[in-house]
């Protein structure tokens, strides 16, 4: 494009310098300046055109080069809460193996998590009392470097019956799905182990949760499937 403009330049100006030679008719001086004038024309379209060329070829280079953005990978921490009334202690092996398994499953499913284990839900300044879901909420905060899109607060229990000569056990989990931003309820989510175990009277607490808690993994694990959904779907 810029050179066949620089040609049509040079043609009218070679035309208009030796028309008169050639042609009597292309001497007069209307004429001339006609063609001085197409000449010039020309050449302010070549020197634009360049200079647009020359200004947007790093822009367009630039439009090439630049990657598509990925959405970014949802990121969720797990809280263990055993502030309600039964629950297993934090501190147990059997709820550390199922926090591990919850933090497994939803790595499984694309998320990145965040360890929660230092937050407690308990605020020791108020005689024990479980903190509200915002405060928990902001200490999640305070801890990451990341941002964050959920915070679960995960429970977990020996679900009991009583029969006449012996107790049935069996292993039950919890969780609340609050949302990062703002520390809304998302949902209260709930598994129960498949097996049940009947247990004699003496069976005390210690008891009951090791054998519960042998199938805690799966448990985590089925409520982290149920969030892993929710959290799809709030997308």
């Amino acid at each position: 494009m810029i050179a066949a403009l620089l040609v049509a330049c040079l043609v009218l100006a070679g035309a208009a310098v030796f028309g008169a030679r050639v042609v009597p008719a292309a001497g007069s001086p209307a004429a001339r300046i006609t063609l001085v004038g197409l000449g010039v024309a020309f050449l302010l379209a070549a020197g634009t055109s360049a200079f647009l060329a020359r200004v947007q070829a790093p822009a367009q280079l630039a439009a090439t080069a630049q990657p598509a953005q990925s959405p970014r990978t949802q990121r969720v921490m797990v809280v263990g809460d055993d502030t309600p009334a039964g629950a297993i202690r934090r501190s147990d092996p059997v709820f550390e193996a199922a926090l591990a398994a919850f933090e497994t499953e939803f790595r499984r499913a694309g998320f990145a998590t965040a360890d929660g284990r230092t937050i407690s839900t308990v605020d020791e300044s108020l005689d024990g009392a479980r903190r509200p879901d915002s405060e928990i909420v902001q200490l999640a905060h305070r801890t990451q470097r990341e941002p964050l899109d959920a915070v679960v607060l995960f429970s977990l229990f020996v679900r009991l019956q009583f029969a006449i000569a012996a107790q049935t056990a069996s292993n039950r989990g919890t969780a609340t799905l609050l949302r990062a931003s703002d520390a809304g309820n998302l949902g209260a989510f709930e598994a129960v182990s498949p097996s049940q175990w009947t247990l004699p009277y003496d069976c005390g607490r210690p008891c009951l949760v090791q054998t519960t808690g042998v199938e805690a993994p799966l448990v985590a694990e089925t409520i982290a499937g149920q969030l892993v959904t929710a959290l799809d779907n709030a997308r």
